[in-house]
């Protein structure tokens, strides 16, 4: 039988990668010993039981039927008030539309701004859907590496220079996945106004942003004149620990939320109300869990520095923010990819190669910082000792 075009442009890299991580997983079912550093989430956490009891009383107050497609006036008021918390950009709930996660939003807003045809702008390293997520519809990926000699981060000038008139789209994401690299207003204010001037979207990942400290929260939305061209994303699931409850939201222009409610009423016909119900909860309360959330990756990274530098054929990129931290593997003789099995084999610690993060990033291993410190510890020393047993090749590669 003969499928679409879809399914090639939803394949590739940005599967495989997960094939080491879903290997662990099966370990972990038949009673292995694995220590799971492959995925973005505290494993060692749950969801404030607060927000669990909100669920579960809207659940027994029978609130399990159909709800409005974009959620209820008072979440996407929520949402407006915790998108100006955030960015300073002021916004109504007309502006906001919810989806299940910040993936779908993603997604969901790639099939509303570009078509086939079109050129997506990607900044390297990237979260290793994205290719996925943005071609799906047909768009042509234009990719631009992070300076490797400015500590991998963005260049305003090169991604203008990869502007070209079948430009639709710029995605930025900061605190990026999977480098931790946080954009400042400097970086963001020239690309800003080459999107206002050859009118192309600024699409924001900002999954992350609210781990940072107040003071280090940048967002474009709040430059003078993004309004009409910045759409951010977010969700609860790195900063309210919910990454199962599958809730997140876009912000943009209303003319855009009316075109993502009509692709939401065929696509899922809005989100269960008693996990609406429990997001507006998790919005209301000042439970500073972001907070809690930043400490422990920040310890977390510190610990995984102490072990892991100054060795002979691995080296640790440093990160300001997000969940993980990331090894060049390039002098170990072995691709990424083959890193990751061989650690797990040997080892027992899972990992994710970042070869869907873009070509410029093969050979890099992504760590997740999300289990509590004595097992993570273990872990680093773990990856030490199997990092000591492979061949340092000589090679010299550039880093940062």
């Amino acid at each position: 039988m003969k499928f679409s075009s879809l399914v090639n442009r939803v394949a590739g890299k940005s599967t495989d990668v997960w094939e080491t991580h879903y290997e662990a997983i099966a370990r972990i079912r038949d009673g292995q010993d694995i220590i799971l550093l492959s995925v973005g989430q505290e494993s060692d956490q749950l969801t404030d039981s607060r927000i669990v009891e909100a669920a579960v009383q809207s659940l027994r107050s029978g609130r399990h039927h159909y709800g409005p497609i974009q959620g209820e006036h008072d979440l996407r008021n929520e949402i407006a008030k915790r998108h100006f918390e955030l960015t300073r950009q002021s916004v109504s709930e007309k502006q906001c539309a919810v989806f299940s996660g910040a993936q779908n939003a993603l997604f969901s807003v790639s099939q509303c701004v570009l078509d086939h045809g079109d050129e997506v702008i990607l900044i390297e390293p990237y979260y290793s859907t994205y290719p996925a997520t943005f071609s799906s519809g047909g768009a042509k990926l234009i990719t631009v590496p992070a300076c490797p000699t400015k500590k991998m981060q963005m260049e305003p000038e090169a991604v203008i220079d990869a502007i070209t008139d079948k430009t639709r789209a710029i995605v930025v994401n900061s605190p990026n996945n999977p480098i931790g690299s946080v954009y400042t207003k400097e970086q963001y204010e020239p690309i800003v106004k080459a999107c206002i001037e050859r009118k192309i979207w600024l699409i924001s990942d900002e999954v992350y942003l609210e781990m940072l400290a107040p003071r280090a929260r940048v967002s474009p939305a709040v430059l003078p004149g993004a309004d009409e061209i910045c759409i951010t994303v977010s969700s609860l699931s790195k900063s309210h620990r919910m990454t199962g409850w599958r809730f997140g939201w876009a912000v943009g222009p209303t003319k855009l939320i009316e075109h993502l409610y009509n692709l939401s009423l065929c696509m899922s016909y809005g989100l269960p109300s008693f996990i609406l119900d429990a997001a507006v909860f998790a919005l209301k309360i000042d439970a500073n869990i972001a907070e809690s959330v930043r400490e422990n990756m920040d310890r977390r990274r510190k610990i995984a520095m102490d072990c892991l530098s100054n060795l002979p054929s691995i080296k640790i990129l440093e990160a300001a923010g997000g969940m993980f931290v990331v090894l060049d593997v390039r002098n170990t003789g072995i691709s990424s990819m083959e890193f990751t099995r061989q650690l797990l084999d040997q080892q027992q610690v899972s990992v994710l190669p970042c070869d869907g993060s873009g070509d410029s990033f093969e050979g890099f291993v992504r760590i997740s910082l999300g289990i509590e410190d004595r097992l993570f510890e273990e872990a680093c020393h773990r990856i030490q000792s199997f990092a000591l047993s492979l061949p340092n090749t000589g090679i010299t590669h550039q880093n940062n």
